[in-house]
């Protein structure tokens, strides 16, 4: 065998293995991210407050990923959920979301807001976001709520989705008291720096999928964003926020979630699906 066809051979082999690897292993490989963040104007009946942080589902049906994702959620007690959107676009999916919600073990109500998913094209929007509904999840499409620790309290602001340009900054914080402590939840994270302006705290995001498939010393080939895609991945503090976006981010934090699920191919490189838990903490 010649030297050209032997290295041929490898190099398929090579790409076979790659490949299997994408497909078979890391998109299925959750990784649990652990942080405690710290922000002065929490109110002290929410130091200690957990949160888990699910994104980007991509629901079709209970698979090994959707059996991973119960089994760790269930394992864990926690004072609220908040879902960022991209929970399917399949209408039929709906109760398999119903049954993984089930396993979450919430003190407060889930909250969820939409993603690009919920508004392809091809869907009715309404019927699918009915679908999804059940007792025990609160909606936030362009609105807010508050949660209570007896006197202290904390709002949640969610907005519509803003790749397609659904989400209303001005409608959602409409009412909100922005000199307490805000969380602003949202699918796609261009709007950051809108909601940090509006007084948002802490803001939770996802849809970029951490970019799915990463290449050494390059990083993410696409952000699937229209503006700000420099915020795709991961926590920024408040340098890395004024650094990024260009604005003063006072104290806020975003953290950006890659999300558990993928979408149109379905692999993963070097940016293995995630789920966050989050514990608040009062102080500098």
């Amino acid at each position: 065998m010649s030297a050209l066809v032997i290295v041929i051979v490898s190099l398929i082999a090579a790409a076979a293995a790659l490949l299997a690897y994408m497909l078979l292993f890391e998109q299925f490989n959750i990784k649990i991210t652990e942080l405690e963040l710290r922000f002065p104007n929490l109110p002290r009946a929410f130091d200690g407050y957990r949160i888990l942080h699910l994104t980007d589902m991509h629901l079709t049906k209970i698979g090994l990923l959707e059996r991973k994702t119960m089994k760790i959620i269930s394992g864990r007690e926690v004072d609220v959920c908040f879902i960022t959107g991209d929970v399917t676009a399949d209408p039929n999916a709906s109760q398999v979301f119903h049954k993984i919600c089930s396993m979450i073990k919430s003190r407060d109500p889930i909250m969820m807001v939409l993603g690009n998913s919920e508004h392809k094209p091809w869907l009715d929007s309404e019927a699918l976001v009915r679908g999804l509904a059940f007792d025990g999840l609160q909606m936030l499409i362009n609105a807010s709520t508050t949660i209570s620790r007896g006197s202290d309290k904390i709002a949640v602001v969610g907005v519509d989705d803003a790749y397609y340009r659904l989400a209303d900054l001005d409608a959602a914080f409409d009412g909100v008291d922005t000199n307490g402590f805000v969380v602003f939840l949202t699918h796609t994270p261009s709007i950051s720096p809108g909601a940090i302006k509006r007084g948002a705290d802490l803001i939770l995001a996802g849809h970029t999928h951490g970019g799915q498939v990463r290449i050494p010393g390059i990083g993410m080939l696409w952000t699937h964003m229209h503006s700000n895609q420099s915020l795709n991945d991961g926590l920024y503090n408040p340098a890395d926020i004024a650094r990024l976006a260009g604005i003063d981010a006072g104290h806020s934090k975003l953290f950006i979630s890659r999300g558990v699920g993928t979408s149109r191919i379905h692999i993963r490189f070097l940016c293995p699906p995630e789920i966050a838990y989050i514990t608040l903490r009062r102080g500098e």
